[in-house]
């Protein structure tokens, strides 16, 4: 027995004692951290922007401003998280996460006394020291929410799990990704009952008193940190000789894996998801508003996005087990495309239809893609380095999402321009996409 398993024995020594794999335990609570990472996640935030707006005072631009400027600063930060997450491990790093979390949001919740206080103490006018919270809270959301909790929970499940990884990351998916889409609505409830402040403290509550102690009791990095061996006691799954599907024969680091164009080019892919449906969520309430919808409706198309976003996702997942992943990056990037074009038409019945339809396929596949493509291309050795870095691309791509929408939205007086920036981008990653090679984990 190794020094590693030898300091975990006394820590997970009931782990052994499971009379099933614990992976399975894992995956429950890989979901729950993905869930938790909610109030940090656009999908959250996009509930309370409008509130933040009327009771500080600013403008649309300002708060995505600091929105932008909060996410930016955090996606510098997130590579260094994946690099703490390999060092210290699941456990130590998800609980300290969901702790902090809780903390900015406390803060975004007293973010009007907190701006009064600091401008009649410095004497500042007030919009400055309310865009300076704002940002304060914005990059404690995004970098402990969106990006830390999100990584661990991710990369928990895919080190748990090889021969199985899809499927695990599909049923993954039919808890997440309804969670994501649904959230907006109970969120809005929570602000109709209790003001959006009180809704912010209910959601620190929540992190601190249930998903702390199961982060703290329940989460470990992998397999071998338990003294147990990959997918123990399960049968072995066969693969047709001629698939090859598995993960990388050739490990690499993330500066190795920096030097290829194909990591790039995925990393730009993803990235733009994250632009794209960052801004998009963020201003939903505003974008709907144009065509003469109410909050409350506006929110209710996350819904049936949720539904497609499953099948998407499920969908993926099972064949990112059987067939090459570069096939469903194609797919991922024609639903960006097709978006593109409904946000162009999004006024009419077809427009809705398509943009629900689209979201939900590049929602569903982005999600799996983010688990599935590291491991497969790079191995799991370095997840948590190389993970962190594509993590903080994605997050950086959502910080300037909201900011550009709301830049255009000020000159235009429309959102439609923005349709046609997607259709031009998405594009040409989708043809970068179908020229690059993918490398063959047969060989």
């Amino acid at each position: 027995m190794d020094l590693k398993r030898q300091n975990m024995v006394g820590s997970s020594s009931f782990i052994s004692r499971f009379p099933f794999y614990y992976g399975w335990v894992i995956l429950i609570v890989g979901s729950l951290g993905v869930l938790a990472s909610i109030p940090g996640q656009t999908m959250g935030v996009s509930v309370f922007t409008d509130h933040f707006i009327a009771d500080l005072g600013i403008s649309r631009v300002s708060i995505s401003s600091s929105y932008m400027i909060g996410t930016l600063t955090s996606a510098l930060l997130i590579p260094f998280a994946g690099i703490f997450y390999d060092r210290k491990g699941a456990r130590i790093t998800s609980s300290i996460s969901s702790v902090c979390l809780a903390l900015f949001l406390i803060v975004l919740g007293c973010s009007k006394p907190l701006s009064i206080l600091l401008s009649s103490t410095f004497s500042i006018p007030l919009s400055v020291t309310a865009f300076f919270v704002m940002t304060i809270g914005f990059l404690g959301i995004r970098f402990f929410g969106q990006g830390v909790l999100t990584i661990v929970a991710r990369g928990m499940v895919a080190k748990w799990f090889s021969s199985r990884r899809g499927l695990v990351v599909g049923l993954m998916g039919l808890v997440t990704s309804f969670g994501f889409s649904y959230a907006p609505q109970p969120l809005q409830a929570l602000i109709n009952r209790f003001t959006y402040q009180n809704a912010l403290f209910i959601l620190a509550l929540s992190l601190v008193f249930i998903f702390f102690p199961v982060f703290l009791i329940f989460s470990r990095s992998d397999p071998a940190s338990c003294g147990l061996e990959m997918e123990m006691g399960m049968k072995v799954t066969k693969k047709k000789p001629n698939i090859h599907t598995g993960d990388a024969k050739i490990v690499k680091n993330v500066k190795e894996a920096r030097r290829e164009p194909l990591y790039w080019i995925i990393l730009i892919s993803m990235g733009y998801w994250g632009l794209y449906n960052t801004a998009f969520t963020f201003h939903i309430v505003s974008i709907f508003h144009q065509l003469g919808i109410e909050a409350n409706e506006a929110v209710t198309i996350f819904l049936p996005i949720s539904i497609i976003t499953v099948i998407a996702r499920f969908t993926g997942s099972y064949l990112s087990d059987r067939i090459r992943i570069k096939y469903i990056f194609i797919v991922y990037m024609i639903s960006l495309v097709v978006s593109a074009g409904a946000f162009m038409i999004l006024d009419t019945p077809a427009g809705y239809i398509l943009m629900v339809v689209s979201l939900g396929v590049g929602g569903g596949l982005f999600g799996m893609l983010n688990i599935v493509t590291w491991p497969k291309l790079y191995g799991r050795k370095h997840l948590g380095a190389i993970s962190g870095f594509a993590m903080s691309i994605i997050v950086a791509g959502s910080a300037v999402g909201p900011w550009i929408f709301s830049i255009l939205f000020s000159f235009f007086g429309s959102y439609q321009m923005t349709g046609f920036l997607q259709l031009v981008i998405s594009t040409i990653l989708l043809i970068s996409l179908l020229v690059v090679k993918f490398p063959d984990n047969s060989q």
